[in-house]
């Protein structure tokens, strides 16, 4: 859940989660339906699903203890692995992160770009992580990086290892590591249909291979015709604009919503209640906000 998302975000969805799921068997056991109605407004929906399936995994085939181990369990990669392996198992494997490669880049002054700057922190860490206590060590290195040499106003100043630093040393700190180009912004314009019959609302559960994928959402695409094909006939009527950012790319869709006089076969169809239960992507949250319908009662 820490991926990529602010812990004080993070911490009311794991105490849902943990409650819901207090151990890797419920949760092997747990349906994707409801775990990405619980996991909706983090984003990323593709930790959720590994989330689950590595649970099953590890169910079916114990508890892994190495490195090794961890990366046969799907979703796991090398740092994730080499962090369980070192700091809960005690193996002395190292682990890098962003901040493990910025203190690596300034304490050895390398200018080399990612992913080149990956596969030399790797081989450096590695190569300093203790026998003794390899967690604390991999923890310590992380927490470096955090608070104390930080990408910007870092406290050169409070730095156990600045007299070894030869970015600090050369005043190239600021330097370093060498920033990545920003990638060029893409904007996606869509239109949204809300359709509405007999007090239900219609919705499509996205296919495979697109964002959102198996999550429900109001049909939406790139011109009127394609809704119509998808919906049917109806009375539509402007709602307002929903904006929303997915890494580099800006999301506008026009919200509209369409009065039907029957129910198009092609979508499933709801009460306002089972509305609040299906996991449904923030835009899409969003959409429904703009309309103003009273959220089912507890």
């Amino acid at each position: 859940m820490l991926q990529q998302t602010q812990v004080a975000t993070v911490l009311p969805y794991y105490k849902r989660w943990m409650t819901r799921f207090p151990s890797v068997q419920t949760m092997a056991e747990g349906d994707e339906q409801e775990a990405l109605s619980l996991w909706q407004g983090l984003g990323y929906y593709r930790r959720c699903k590994m989330l689950l399936q590595g649970a099953r995994f590890v169910v079916l085939h114990g508890m892994p203890c190495s490195a090794q181990s961890w990366l046969k369990v799907p979703g796991v990669g090398r740092y994730t692995s080499s962090a369980i392996a070192s700091i809960a198992f005690g193996e002395q494997v190292a682990v890098v992160d962003g901040n493990v490669e910025r203190v690596f880049a300034r304490l050895t002054a390398c200018a080399e770009p990612k992913p080149t700057l990956s596969r030399l922190a790797w081989s450096w860490a590695s190569q300093q992580v203790p026998s003794d206590r390899p967690g604390d060590w991999n923890q310590a290195l992380m927490e470096l990086g955090a608070v104390v040499c930080k990408p910007s106003n870092p406290d050169c100043g409070r730095c156990p290892i600045s007299s070894h630093c030869a970015a600090y040393a050369s005043d190239r700190v600021s330097e370093l590591p060498v920033r990545q180009p920003k990638p060029v912004t893409v904007r996606l314009e869509s239109v949204l249909w809300i359709p509405a019959c007999n007090g239900l609302y219609g919705v499509r559960q996205v296919p495979p291979g697109e964002w959102w994928e198996n999550m429900w959402e109001f049909p939406r695409a790139h011109s009127e015709l394609e809704l119509r094909a998808m919906v049917g006939e109806g009375e539509a009527e402007h709602c307002g604009t929903v904006r929303h950012s997915v890494t580099h790319h800006r999301i506008t869709m026009g919200v509209y919503l369409v009065r039907c006089a029957n129910q198009s076969p092609a979508l499933r169809w709801v009460t306002r209640g089972e509305l609040d239960d299906l996991p449904m992507p923030s835009p899409q949250r969003k959409a429904l906000a703009l309309l103003r319908l009273p959220f089912r009662s507890s």
